[in-house]
């Protein structure tokens, strides 16, 4: 115990003067899980621990900022024994035994015995944080989360249990276990049974990934079912092309991978996969700079698909952006620049929004009728959301106005 006591000695000590050992807030960090809950119990102290990384931006502002606010350390510091350890560095400390973030930065809040009472990642100013304190020392997490394993264990699955447990307790705590229990779950039903539209809701959770599970072959062999029932709030033909498409073609530079995806998808059966499998080849030639076939494709696939896919044209216009099509270094023929014009009026009358907007005037631009580009940009404040990101509106060399 000796050398534990040195260390908090040693971090209370951190400072110059009495006035900034008031303004920080004291962390242990080079001490072992047990050792900090016994700090607790003898100090009769709740825990705080803040995971980080060195490479994290908001870490480095909360700890530039709000863990040097005088008030957040004094609270901090009266209620809490507080620990912080970096994710990488620290990566087999004993409290990651326990818990495993899966964002920076990351909170814990538990009491003295180590029982989680609330959790939160990102960033929180101090107000934010303080009251994050104060609600987590009535907090009740960890005893949530273990009622709830507990009712999953014997056998409840019923729908509104499922989301909550899911969707709300278990992504606090265990986030990369909810594709685990979602997969386990669809295990447990019949194929009629995962048609469901709250089925088709969950699993469109995950269309970040390609894994070949039970969740994405569901969400694939049932995606026409899914789009009719989940309806626009969910956009589930968008999220398919994300999946489908745009995570293959992300892995462009690593062809092993990006094949090994296209193959994977190519050997399973589900509606439209003629489409996708299209859509593949199509952002082939465009990423390999074969702009006019590209288009060519995406025009044909657009005339044939938009009574079921309107929302093609949108997506793929938005990847000739992302192909640099629109830079200033490419100069492009009399018929690519009327097929980019084709897929932006579609994509307009089809999916109206600012984004497709902005296609719309793009297009314009590019064939030189800048009159009819502002002529278009001024519809904006008509249109609804979404609108392109800075980072991909940059792309498309339509000047902003200041």
């Amino acid at each position: 115990m000796g050398r534990f006591y040195r260390i908090m000695v040693l971090c209370y000590l951190v400072g110059t003067n009495a006035s900034q050992l008031q303004a920080q807030l004291s962390f242990f960090q080079n001490t072992t899980w047990e050792e900090v809950k016994q700090q607790a119990v003898e100090s009769k102290r709740m825990i705080f621990v803040d995971v980080y990384t060195t490479w994290c931006a908001p870490c480095k502002k909360m700890d530039a900022t709000v863990f040097n606010d005088e008030r957040v350390a004094r609270y901090v510091n009266e209620h809490f024994v507080s620990l912080k350890l970096d994710a990488e560095k620290n990566r087999h400390h004993s409290f990651f035994s326990y818990f495993k973030p899966s964002a920076y930065p990351t909170y814990y809040w538990l009491d003295e015995t180590g029982e989680l009472l609330s959790t939160h990642s990102g960033y929180l100013n101090s107000d934010d944080f303080l009251q994050a304190c104060q609600e987590a020392r009535q907090g009740k997490l960890g005893e949530r989360l273990n009622a709830e394993r507990r009712r999953w264990e014997r056998g409840e699955r019923g729908e509104f249990f499922l989301e909550h447990f899911l969707f709300d307790i278990l992504p606090q705590v265990y986030p990369d276990s909810v594709r685990h229990y979602l997969n386990v779950h669809i295990g447990e039903l019949s194929i009629e049974q995962r048609k469901a539209s709250h089925i088709g809701r969950w699993v469109s959770y995950f269309v970040h990934e390609i894994e070949d599970d039970l969740v994405w072959n569901t969400l694939l062999v049932n995606n026409d079912v899914y789009t009719d029932t989940l309806g626009v709030e969910v956009d589930l033909p968008r999220k398919l092309y994300l999946n489908l498409v745009r995570l293959p073609m992300a892995e462009r530079e690593n062809t092993e991978k990006r094949d090994a995806y296209i193959r994977l998808i190519a050997s399973k059966n589900f509606p439209y996969k003629e489409l996708y499998m299209s859509l593949l080849e199509m952002e082939t030639n465009l990423f390999s700079g074969h702009f006019t076939e590209a288009l060519e494709q995406a025009v044909t696939l657009g005339g044939v698909y938009e009574k079921t896919h309107p929302h093609l044209y949108r997506e793929m216009y938005y990847s000739f952006i992302i192909g640099r099509f629109f830079v200033n270094s490419y100069r492009p023929s009399s018929r690519e620049l009327e097929l980019i014009l084709q897929l932006a009026e579609k994509s307009l009358a089809l999916t109206p929004s600012k984004s497709s907007v902005s296609y719309l005037a793009a297009a314009y631009a590019r064939m030189g009728d800048f009159r009819r580009a502002y002529e278009t940009l001024a519809t904006l404040p008509f249109h609804e959301k979404p609108m392109l990101s800075n980072a991909v509106y940059s792309l498309l060399n339509l000047p902003r106005k200041r």
